[in-house]
């Protein structure tokens, strides 16, 4: 199993476990576009060493209660995650972190900027309710 999926790193401190959404279909992921709160959507490579290092950084993450986090696997899933980038009319990268609000894309970023600084900083710009779930 890649070292990024476990839920601790090698110091033995746990690590926040983000409840990633897996959706199928885009009608499926339309459902989570239009919910009201914070809608995070991760677009994965498993190709990738950059995405794999944006994940890593990504679990340092402390995932809120009133957030939804979906994750797309860019080559599993290629139709669905061009079709998102069609219908939001971002440009597909990956690693790509998407945050959309109401049916609003507020933020996205790609590469180096998938990060939990940008989460943070994010959230603090758009003054999201920062209640932590115990995940």
């Amino acid at each position: 199993m890649l070292s990024f999926r476990r839920n601790t790193d090698n110091s033995g401190q746990t690590t926040a476990r983000i409840p990633f959404k897996h959706p199928q279909s885009f009608e499926e992921l339309a459902g989570y576009l239009r919910l009201k709160g914070p809608v995070f959507i991760y677009k994965h490579s498993t190709r990738c060493s950059v995405s794999l290092f944006a994940m890593k950084r990504l679990l340092l993450v402390e995932p809120a209660s009133t957030e939804t986090w979906v994750f797309i696997d860019v080559l599993a899933q290629r139709s669905l995650s061009m079709a998102l980038a069609e219908d939001l009319k971002i440009r597909h990268e990956s690693p790509q972190l998407i945050l959309i609000s109401d049916g609003k894309v507020l933020a996205h970023g790609s590469h180096q900027t998938v990060t939990e600084t940008t989460v943070e900083n994010w959230r603090e710009e758009f003054a999201f309710n920062q209640n932590k779930t115990n995940i």
